[in-house]
């Protein structure tokens, strides 16, 4: 029992969790970029489309996570207190929950596709395009939610290399399917936008069916057969959980979706200048992301152990190193922006405008990386309610109203609907910043812990 303790403690390291998820973020990025570089250049009208639809994407993989992050945090800090056989029910449970809520989703958008894009008043051409990239994509979204759940259980136990593997596998599937669809190789017909909703959808069920195997392969214990022994109370501790865990990127998802419609007012070159930059900036927090969801696994397994002091320091260590990686890339991005954008489109206004947006682009990645380290780390230890509460207060009072005033009332455009989203960044980060150094998330614990180190 002591050498499997000393090896997940190992699979545990953060740099050994870190690397692979940021590789595996830095992988789906490209890939998005790739389908909106490879989608550019068969028309920016379908550029439009699919930076709407990316949003209802979102929105959609958000509520797929309310099972995933309640299976994160609980398997982590039940193999931190050596708990196996909860552990394997709670990765049971989750699959099963995984199933129905993915179902839902993908019934709703097979019969409300059309009635979802009519929401946003799209001009008719770039409405057809998003119709036909959301029936195909949002329809099969049952699939991407199991993807999530089997991730989630594997990086639980401390595989984070495996699954960016399996990504990269799907991404290099996904670029050969866009290719087929809009290039025509071999004289096949261009399938346009469908095409490449049918190529993204194949790479990910291919991912899902490779990701099945690898668990059963490597030996995590998934016993099904025990699931009418799970307790009622697992379901409903991994839906409260994920549910509150969700809230908060639920409502800033819905809160960006709101900011997209204001700018969809502001003409169809804001709204390219702004898919285009949203798409682009990614990279520069790509390296914060992955380092705030490895330090939430280590958090939660930190817990588990009882080891409070040691991770109170070391997620602020890593705030510090996040901050020094995504202000230099968003600098870095900043000084190529042209030659960036020139990839993309040679639309002079389109260029004007993002260039405009990368400017503001270094004051707003700058503050997201108090949220992405110390949003993670809070949920982490189980401090689940403080930061959705914050987080809905400050993005509908700060982000959506501001960026109201600014773009639309005082006619400052796309840039002041954008520098309202710094504004909310901010002044999150600031008070989740202040909470991590309160220690007020010990005594939220999910489980009974040992003493502490």
């Amino acid at each position: 029992m002591h050498s499997s303790s000393s090896t997940l403690n190992k699979r545990m390291n953060i740099v050994a969790l870190t690397w692979p998820i940021f590789i595996e973020v830095l992988l789906r990025t490209a890939l998005n970029t790739t389908d909106v570089f490879m989608l550019s250049g068969y028309s920016d009208l379908a550029v439009s489309a699919v930076g709407v639809i990316s949003q209802m994407s979102f929105f959609l993989i958000v509520i797929s996570m309310m099972v995933s992050s309640g299976t994160g945090i609980l398997i982590a800090q039940y193999n931190g207190a050596s708990r196996s056989q909860e552990s394997e029910h709670v990765g049971v449970a989750s699959i099963i929950l995984a199933v129905l809520v993915g179902g839902g989703l993908s019934l709703a958008i097979f019969l409300g596709a059309k009635f979802f894009i009519s929401l946003f008043g799209l001009e008719n051409q770039v409405a057809q395009f998003g119709y036909d990239y959301l029936i195909i994509s949002g329809s099969f979204t049952f699939n991407i939610t199991i993807g999530i759940v089997l991730t989630t259980i594997l990086r639980s136990h401390g595989y984070s290399r495996s699954p960016m593997v399996i990504n990269l596998i799907a991404g290099i599937i996904n670029i050969a399917g866009n290719y087929i669809a809009l290039y025509q190789p071999f004289g096949l017909p261009v399938y346009g936008v469908a095409g490449v909703a049918i190529s993204t959808v194949s790479s990910q069920i291919v991912a899902t069916i490779l990701m099945c195997l690898l668990i059963r392969s490597i030996g995590i214990k998934l016993p099904f057969r025990e699931w009418r022994d799970i307790p009622n109370t697992v379901y409903q501790r991994i839906m409260k959980i994920g549910a509150m865990n969700a809230g908060e990127v639920l409502s800033y998802n819905m809160a960006q979706m709101t900011i997209v419609y204001f700018v969809v007012q502001m003409g169809t070159s804001s709204l390219a200048a702004y898919t285009y930059m949203q798409n682009i900036t990614r990279l520069s927090f790509a390296f914060s992301l992955a380092l705030g969801q490895a330090g939430q696994i280590q958090t939660s397994y930190f817990i588990g152990k009882g080891w409070i002091d040691d991770i109170l320091i070391r997620v602020q260590k890593y705030f510090l190193i996040g901050l020094l990686v995504s202000t230099s890339a968003i600098l870095l991005i900043f000084a190529f922006r042209y030659p960036i954008i020139s990839l993309f489109t040679q639309d002079k206004e389109i260029m004007a405008l993002f260039a405009m947006l990368i400017g503001g682009s270094i004051f707003i990645e700058s503050g997201r990386v108090f949220n992405l380290i110390f949003i993670s780390a809070l949920k982490g230890a189980g401090d689940i309610n403080f930061p959705v509460q914050i987080g809905i207060l400050s993005i509908w009072g700060i982000a959506v109203i501001s960026s109201y005033m600014l773009g639309i009332y005082w006619g400052y455009g796309v840039l002041g609907a954008y520098l309202a989203v710094g504004m909310d960044e901010w002044t999150r980060g600031i008070v989740m910043f202040k909470r991590w150094r309160s220690k007020k998330w010990v005594r939220f614990s999910l489980i009974p812990t040992p003493l502490t180190r």
